[in-house]
């Protein structure tokens, strides 16, 4: 999930574009430090996370030492030791809100480092490396390949965080791509054999219902994020129903499973007519819906999706009651992130910026024009 700062959709005009999802929306606001750092004030290498070794050296040294440069220092002999990469050079690459990310410089090449010190979220990144590996091992050119470490691991501890290096691909972060275009390369991916991979499958449950309930009661949750929700219970206690119906009409058909992405269209790297997919910290073994859902209002887009699956051999169209499921799911989904996110924050500043976004997106966001889609549609068995 950029991601839990951005997300792609098609804009209310067609157009494609990326919207804030407060969370896959936070504030784009940086402290002073995090900038000079290189570091988005919220993302994954925020300074108050994994970084006391750095904060003891600015109480040493506070007047000759440059933190930026101490940091990059501790980064090269990292990268030496765990994976005997000489670098030349290195600086920050566009971040999400989870991934702390690095442009590697070397003799030998360039490469891609990405650290996660997010306690909620980095377990889900480790896991998700061997299925990137499974997947540029198949024979997939356009997902950048994971560099094992000296030792043959697929990443290494960090201070407190899990890092990985990744073969570098040029281009930039883009949203300029088609439907076909994108499903296309996913549709690569969805003709994978997915037999004896290690994946978690989906279940098509409601336990992030749960999830919420608990996460809601926080004591840590500052008044007014209590408020926006109890202000929007109303709606949430719907969406909350509807996900319940959808589940069980959902949960016993486990038929046409795939590898998913959980983000794709946030996170395309163009180069050219070349189109990258980066970022699988949410991949999961679930019907193509997973990834499709977001296109739920606009049926133009979702008949594109079916063209292409077809064009590509796979016998399959888009069922509505998994794209209703997904709706409602990846609303509580970024809403249980927001919240846990409020929880892991490190410091008064960055909880009150989270708070900020949680409560933009209660009150209004992009995701709402597709839930308002999915409540027209009623909850039948097909």
């Amino acid at each position: 999930m950029k991601k839990l700062i951005e997300h792609h959709c098609l804009g209310d005009d067609g157009t494609s574009k990326r919207r804030n999802i407060p969370p896959q929306g936070v504030s784009t606001a940086k402290s002073v430090k995090a900038k000079h750092l290189g570091h988005d004030s919220l993302g994954c290498g925020q300074e108050e996370t994994g970084h006391e070794w750095l904060q003891a050296a600015e109480c040493r040294t506070t007047e000759t030492v440059d933190p930026e440069q101490e940091y990059k220092k501790e980064l090269h002999h990292f990268l030496t030791v765990e994976y005997g990469l000489s670098v030349k050079e290195m600086f920050p690459a566009a971040r999400g809100f989870y991934g702390e990310t690095w442009n590697i410089q070397t003799e030998c090449g360039n490469y891609f480092l990405k650290i996660d010190y997010w306690n909620h979220h980095k377990e889900e990144y480790q896991r998700s490396l061997s299925v990137v590996q499974y997947i540029t091992d198949s024979g997939i050119s356009f997902v950048p390949k994971v560099i094992k470490t000296k030792e043959g691991n697929l990443y290494s501890c960090f201070g407190q965080g899990i890092a990985a290096v990744f073969a570098y691909v040029p281009g930039e972060l883009s949203e300029n791509w088609s439907t076909e275009q994108l499903y296309s390369r996913l549709a690569e991916i969805y003709r994978l054999n997915t037999d004896g991979i290690t994946l978690k499958t989906e279940t098509f449950g409601t336990e992030l219902l749960d999830t919420f309930q608990q996460l809601r009661n926080l004591s840590v949750l500052p008044a007014a994020v209590k408020k926006a929700i109890a202000d929007k219970e109303s709606a949430i206690s719907s969406y909350r129903e509807r996900l319940k119906k959808f589940s069980m009409i959902c949960k016993d058909d486990k038929e046409n499973f795939h590898i998913t992405h959980g983000d794709a269209g946030g996170n395309c790297i163009l180069d050219g007519d070349q189109l990258y997919l980066v970022d699988w910290d949410s991949c999961l073994l679930a019907p193509i819906e997973r990834d499709a859902w977001i296109f739920i209002s606009d049926q133009d887009e979702l008949e594109k999706i079916n063209a292409v699956l077809a064009k590509n051999q796979i016998d399959y169209r888009l069922e509505q009651n998994r794209l209703c499921y997904y709706c409602y799911q990846f609303f509580f989904h970024y809403l249980n992130e927001f919240l846990k996110s409020i929880f892991d924050a490190k410091s008064e500043r960055q909880k009150a910026e989270i708070a900020e976004s949680l409560i933009a997106y209660l009150k209004d966001c992009w995701i709402y024009q597709r839930l308002q889609a999915a409540d027209a549609i009623s909850c039948t068995a097909k």
